[in-house]
């Protein structure tokens, strides 16, 4: 084999070192990617399940606010007819 033939081949060969590497990468990079929107898609449910959670929140907030203004009420009703009667 001539010595051009020799260079050559070891130009080849570094060639499809590089390809391996470049698909090595890509599979590695793939994978990434994947792991990446698994997460992201996580934490787009967990983001909706939080919202819906502080939403439940907010109405049993709003419950308990017009509870406790129903008994503010009704106390002051009574406290006002004390008044009156006293």
């Amino acid at each position: 084999m001539s010595e051009f033939q020799q260079q050559i081949l070891h130009k080849i060969e570094q060639i499809a070192l590089k390809l391996q590497n470049y698909r090595s990468s890509n599979q590695t990079l793939e994978h990434e990617k994947q792991e990446l929107i698994a997460k992201i898609e996580y934490l787009e449910r967990r983001e909706r399940e939080l919202l819906n959670e502080i939403e439940n929140q907010k109405q049993e907030l709003s419950d308990k606010s017009q509870l406790i203004d129903q008994a503010s009420s009704k106390i002051e009703e009574l406290l006002g007819s004390m008044d009156i009667d006293g």
